[in-house]
Parts: C-alpha cells; sequence; structure tokens
C-alpha cells in the first residue's frame, strides 16, 4: 500500500474510533468487574475517596436555608464497591463473586443536607422528631424524570445541638434498567423554602 493510501486508512480508523461512544457504567456486573470493585472496596480510605471523586458533587451553600452539601450518584459497580468496603475483613472476593455474579444491579442518589443559622427555624417540630428530611424532594432526570423505587432518609446526629441533629442524609434508589448508561443525568434537591439544588453527571465517565 502506498503511503498516501496508508495515511488516509489511518485518518479513517482514527475518525471511527473517535466516533465510538464512551464506555457506560458496567451493567450487569461482570465476575471481571466483580472483582474490581472488591479490591477497590477493600481498599485504603485515600484509594477509594479517588475513586468516588467523579461520582460526587458539592454543590455551592445557598445565601439563605439548608446547605445541600453532597449529591453523589452511584452506579452498580460503585453500590458494589461501597458494600464491600463496609464488608467483614474475612469476607473475600470468591464470596463476592458468588453474592453479586447475575444478582440485580443498583442505582442510587446519595444527598447530604447541614443546618444553616437560617435553616431550621426554631418552632420547627420536624426538627424535634427527626423526620425533616421529609421535607426535601429528590429527582433524577434524563429525558425525563425517572421515579425512584425506595427513598431512605436519616438524621445526621451531634451531641453539640439542642435537638441533637445538624442534618441529614436522604438515598434514593432506581430500577437501573430505567437507566440510560450513556445519557447525561440531572439530580435536583427541593428545599423546604422552595429553592432547588441542581448539578449534572455525564454517567459516561463512570464505571
Amino acid at each position: 500500500m502506498k503511503a498516501a493510501g496508508r495515511l488516509v486508512l489511518s485518518i479513517l480508523l482514527l475518525a471511527a474510533t473517535a466516533a465510538q461512544p464512551l464506555v457506560a457504567f458496567d451493567y450487569p456486573l461482570s465476575s471481571k468487574a466483580i472483582r474490581e470493585a472488591y479490591f477497590l472496596g477493600k481498599a485504603n480510605l485515600d484509594q477509594r475517596q479517588r475513586f468516588f471523586e467523579k461520582y460526587r458533587h458539592n454543590p455551592p451553600p445557598l445565601r439563605t436555608g439548608p446547605h445541600v452539601a453532597l449529591i453523589e450518584v452511584e452506579t452498580p459497580f460503585a453500590c458494589l464497591v461501597d458494600a464491600i468496603s463496609q464488608a467483614p475483613l474475612n469476607y473475600y472476593a470468591q464470596e463476592a463473586a458468588r453474592d453479586y455474579l447475575g444478582k440485580p444491579g443498583k442505582f442510587r442518589v446519595h444527598v447530604e443536607i447541614y443546618f444553616t443559622p437560617t435553616y431550621p427555624k426554631p418552632d420547627d417540630t420536624a426538627i424535634t422528631l427527626g423526620d425533616f428530611w421529609r421535607d426535601f424532594t429528590i429527582h433524577l432526570k434524563q429525558d425525563t424524570e425517572i421515579p425512584p423505587l425506595s427513598v431512605h432518609g436519616e438524621p445526621i446526629y451531634s451531641e453539640d445541638t439542642i435537638s441533637g441533629y445538624i442534618g441529614a442524609i436522604i438515598e434514593t434508589e432506581y430500577n437501573v434498567n430505567k437507566i440510560d448508561p450513556g445519557g447525561i443525568t440531572t439530580v435536583v434537591v427541593d428545599t423546604p423554602d422552595g429553592q432547588q439544588v441542581e448539578t449534572t453527571f455525564s454517567l459516561n465517565n463512570l464505571r
């Protein structure tokens, strides 16, 4: 093949490669993916933190009202890394393969909210009861909004406050099959005072 012909072919191959979609998150999880998630889950804290950086956004504080400090998405692979990080020390890779291979995965959104000088109001009884997190609504949107399968919340405790709380953690779980793994994904948090905190993730960049 002449040099000019080889050059044209190389350019065409490069263009074809560039046109390929980016690799989206792992689902269903293969035995190789489960093994990789296992070793990430068992890695030291710094390694896990570096892995999760792309999954976590820290929105700037609102001028008034609660502080939505963290919005995190967890793909099936990330959920598995998180689960294995909390497993006993004597939990091994073979057990992880047995427990997760061929099993339905999870897609979650994790939100952390903290009190500020302007939230909550002193007379808010929901704060005393600890169920104030129910006043927040989380929306997961791609082309359309994806309804959650479940919503769970709990206060973040502190002995340094009168109420005993400094904020809340809210987790919503979704049907993985409803998620477009190559789609742009927006998470919106509605606050009790009518404000919205929004951030966007590109699932192409996540496992």
